[in-house]
Order: structure tokens, then C-alpha cells, then sequence
């Protein structure tokens, strides 16, 4: 195994000494869009998130998804009454932004977070080995 450990690393510096500085550029040139969305999809998430927890605190709290430029946000009902938006958008656009939105198609937050899968729900089943006992 000495030959083909040794042929691993003279490779690796072939391939590395050619690429590398492609690779270079490349990681040079691709982190920022990277980082954006990255940042972009933890925001929608984190957005998505407290506007359910802000309507389940909330008195017949709904949520309602509206896509603007691109955008989705949040709306946040109390009943008929429009409470907040996540992301925050001046209230002066509400009306624009809800001129085409469905309010029918608004989801009860209550019912939301009672689909929500729970942490037990999403961790794999670890079968029991028999004949192991555990210590009372």
C-alpha cells in the first residue's frame, strides 16, 4: 500500500498545482453569492417562523403568504384585523400588497402549529438489542 499512497499525494499535487488557483477564483468569486443566499433563505425561514408564533399568540391568529418582487411576507391576522408583517413593511403598502391576495386562503395558526412535526417525530428509530436489560 506504500505505492498507492504515494501515488495518492503525487496526484493530489499534480491536480493541486493546476487547479488550485482555478479553484482559487473560483471560491474567491462564488463565497459572497453563496453567503447571500444562504442569508436569504435563513431569513424567510425566520421569518416564516415568527410570524407563526406571533399569530398563535393572537386571538383567531392566521397567517397569510403574499409574494411581492420576489419577496414572501407574512401577514399576521387577528380575526379580519391585520396585526403585523414579517419581514416588516410599511403600512402604507398593505393595501397594494393585499390587492390580489385571497384572503380566503389565509391558514389558522392554531392548526399550523399542531402540523408542525415534532423533534421525536424526525429522530430515527434506534432498535433494541435483545437480551440487554437496562439498570433500574
Amino acid at each position: 500500500m506504500p505505492g498507492a499512497r504515494s501515488r495518492l499525494v503525487k496526484n493530489a499535487v499534480k491536480y493541486g498545482v493546476r487547479y488550485g488557483p482555478m479553484a482559487f477564483e473560483a471560491v474567491k468569486h462564488g463565497r459572497e453569492p453563496a453567503q447571500q443566499a444562504i442569508q436569504a433563505a435563513l431569513a424567510k425561514r425566520t421569518a416564516r417562523r415568527k410570524a407563526l408564533e406571533h399569530a398563535a399568540t393572537v386571538r383567531e391568529g392566521s397567517l397569510l403568504k403574499v409574494i411581492h418582487e420576489g419577496q414572501i411576507i407574512y401577514f399576521v391576522f387577528s380575526g379580519d384585523a391585520i396585526v403585523t408583517t414579517y419581514p416588516s413593511v410599511p403600512q402604507a403598502t398593505y393595501p397594494e400588497l393585499l390587492r390580489h391576495a385571497d384572503l380566503d386562503r389565509r391558514e389558522n395558526a392554531a392548526e399550523l402549529a399542531a402540523q408542525q412535526r415534532k423533534l421525536a417525530d424526525r429522530l430515527p428509530k434506534v432498535p433494541r438489542l435483545p437480551g440487554r436489560r437496562t439498570k433500574k
